[in-house]
């Protein structure tokens, strides 16, 4: 079990930028969130994370992890106004049965997959796969 600590992640600029996430809480269905510090005074212009885990019960075969990053993004000519958000989640549905090594492949695969310039530019520049 990982402990509740800060999370660094380096952002997508030319010089990447580290972000540092602080522990906030975690709710009553064991989803953990973190927030960057930010020095704007807005809480709404705070970048944010979280990751949650489902074990199996009530019958169910399967866990569930659940990473998320949220970016907001502000006003151009009022940066305490948010306007919208900018939200990537992965989502992770692991049968009970599932190896460590299964486990590890699927990760690294997605990772990969995230990684991959088809999946860049459809990100980052709104282009398909044709």
């Amino acid at each position: 079990m990982s402990a509740f600590a800060p999370i660094l992640l380096d952002d997508g600029a030319d010089t990447p930028v580290e972000h540092t996430f602080s522990p906030s809480g975690i709710d009553s269905n064991g989803v953990a969130r973190l927030y960057e510090t930010n020095d704007t005074g807005s809480l709404d212009s705070r970048l944010a994370i979280s990751l949650g885990v489902a074990l199996p019960k009530n019958g169910s075969q399967v866990a569930r992890v659940t990473a998320k990053v949220v970016i907001p993004v502000m006003d151009a000519e009022n940066s305490l106004v948010k306007t919208g958000e900018l939200i990537g989640t992965v989502s992770f549905v692991l049968p009970k049965t599932a190896t460590h090594p299964q486990r590890s492949d699927i990760l690294a695969l997605v990772a990969n997959f995230l990684a991959d310039p088809s999946v860049v530019s459809a990100v980052q520049d709104l282009e398909s796969i044709y």
